[in-house]
């Protein structure tokens, strides 16, 4: 229960005021805890700040370095891409090849005869002896050079339209249209090539359990199944596979589109003359990717180093509520940006961190080769001479260059190669380290987040996870035992004015008593 209190209408002092000026002194500890709990915050979200940068550095070596495939650069050219247009895989090697287009793959197709209706005709209107639903078993042939076969069931009141709606959406891979003009049915493959069987025919109809409506409504003829036996409706026929002559052997291919030796050809066009094909390594595009790399590093070690080396001012502690309220926005951004300064200066995690990774980056990769391109520098990536760089790289475009053009491989396995690190049982030494560089960066740089989230913890962290944040409890401890006991002062203030008001009221009553006395005395 809160004392009564009394504001100062006997002693004609502003008790309010003067309790709050007393409490502003016994409150100056606690806004000391308060800059105190601000500080480890601040503390703490540059940590996690640093980790992001971290992160994000990680997540680009593994979406452009892990896969070799990303960071190889291939390419390749036609000498007639109107005929032959190509594409270098990662797999390809440097050659060059010849090609001549003999014939280019089609799609198989099929044509009805005219029927006896329009688009909106039932079936049962078109064939009396449809009377019953039926189920059509329809065989296709598909891009793999496999039939795939699926079962259709089609209703007297269906309509035309119906019917080619059935057979686009079935999966077939089958294209279906009617032509109210002409009142025909087209079919055709989506795909291209023949059957591996020349008799055969890409679609047919392969059962029906009633009425074979594609032979006695739309009169498509007869033909071979998959395996060349006759008698089936067929619905579509005639695609060819493409033939080309590639280095003076004659090849088939069910599509225009396929793959040889990690190059992609397109086939576009019959040529009379040999198109040529040259496959080399992209060293252009390996160059600009290497160089974003460098870029990316220099930019996270920058930013690393800064924070390290930032300046403490250690004359500008967080600003309490009291002193926000006395400053403009402006005032308090630029107070505040001093007061964050250089709480990461000298830290170890970071700077150990940095070190490991500038001896990643010149460590020997081993398991390449003798003689061979093993190491940054070799290939023209060292640090710069500044000093107050903090070991941001530079590229010896010539060098690079020169490594790429002569022996791509070893840049790309000095780089990107997957290893591990080889201990001798005794002594513990490292005797091999097998990692590329790239992997190298990243287990130093999950060291580095595993060993900041220990001490900054992760937004989804609670308190008791990370050192900083049992700081932070212990602190928010103090400021609810301090909170509590400034209650405590404020009450005894407030009962020791209280007693003096009321002791200068009982005063005050007395005199007046007395002079009431004295004055009744005289006048008597």
């Amino acid at each position: 229960m809160a004392p009564m209190r009394i504001g100062g209408l006997a002693s004609g002092m502003d008790i309010d005021q003067l309790v709050n000026d007393l409490m502003k002194a016994e409150r100056i500890p606690l806004d000391k805890l308060y800059q105190k709990k601000q500080i480890f915050e601040w503390q703490r979200d540059a940590y996690r700040e640093i980790n992001q940068k971290l992160a994000d550095f990680d997540q680009y070596l593994f979406d452009n370095f892990v896969l070799s495939s990303n960071f190889y650069k291939k390419t390749a050219t036609s000498s007639n891409e109107a005929a032959v247009s190509v594409k270098a895989l990662s797999s390809s090697y440097d050659s060059t090849n010849t090609i001549t287009v003999s014939q280019l793959a089609t799609a198989a197709t099929g044509v009805s005869s005219t029927v006896g209706g329009t688009s909106t005709s039932t079936l049962g209107s078109l064939d009396s002896t449809f009377t019953q639903d039926t189920t059509i078993t329809i065989a296709a042939l598909q891009a793999d050079g496999t039939y795939k076969e699926e079962a259709i069931t089609f209703k007297p009141t269906d309509t035309i339209a119906d019917v080619v709606q059935k057979l686009n959406q079935s999966g077939l891979n089958i294209n279906a249209i009617f032509d109210d003009g002409t009142r025909k049915l087209g079919i055709s493959t989506r795909g291209t090539g023949s059957s591996a069987n020349s008799s055969a025919a890409e679609v047919y109809v392969k059962s029906a359990t009633g009425v074979d409506i594609f032979n006695t409504i739309f009169g498509f003829a007869t033909g071979n199944d998959a395996n060349g036996n006759p008698g089936v409706t067929v619905l579509a026929d005639g695609g060819q596979n493409a033939k080309f002559t590639l280095n003076g052997l004659e090849m088939e291919r069910q599509s225009n589109t396929f793959t040889i030796n990690g190059i992609e050809y397109t086939l576009k066009a019959v040529t009379s003359t040999p198109v040529t094909v040259t496959s080399s390594t992209d060293v252009d595009g390996m160059i600009a990717k290497i160089e974003e790399f460098v870029n990316k590093y220099n930019e996270l070690i920058g930013a690393l180093n800064d924070k390290i080396r930032e300046k403490r001012y250690r004359d500008y502690p967080p600003l309490t509520d009291e002193q926000k309220k006395e400053m403009t926005e402006k005032q308090i951004e630029l107070w505040e940006e001093k007061a964050k300064s250089g709480l990461l200066h000298g830290d170890s995690i970071i700077s150990n961190g940095l070190s490991q990774m500038r001896r990643d980056l010149y460590s020997r990769v081993d398991g390449i080769g003798e003689n061979v391109i093993d190491t940054l520098s070799e290939f023209g990536i060292t640090t710069t001479s500044e000093i107050s760089s903090g070991g941001k790289l530079v590229i010896d475009y010539g060098k690079l260059r020169q490594a790429l053009e002569s022996d791509p491989d070893k840049v790309v396995k000095t780089l990107t190669q997957s290893g591990a690190i080889t201990k001798d049982s005794t002594t513990g030494q490292v005797t091999s380290d097998t990692r590329g560089i790239v992997q190298r960066l990243r287990d130093t740089i999950k060291g580095m987040i595993t060993n900041i989230e220990k001490k900054a913890g992760k937004p989804t962290y609670t308190e008791n996870q990370y050192s900083i944040g049992l700081q932070l409890r212990d602190v928010e401890n103090q400021i609810s035992d301090f909170q509590r006991r400034l209650q405590d002062i404020e009450s005894r203030y407030w009962r020791q004015f209280t007693a003096m008001e009321q002791a200068i009221q009982r005063a005050n009553q007395q005199s007046m008593f007395l002079m009431g006395q004295f004055g009744g005395g005289m006048s008597g």
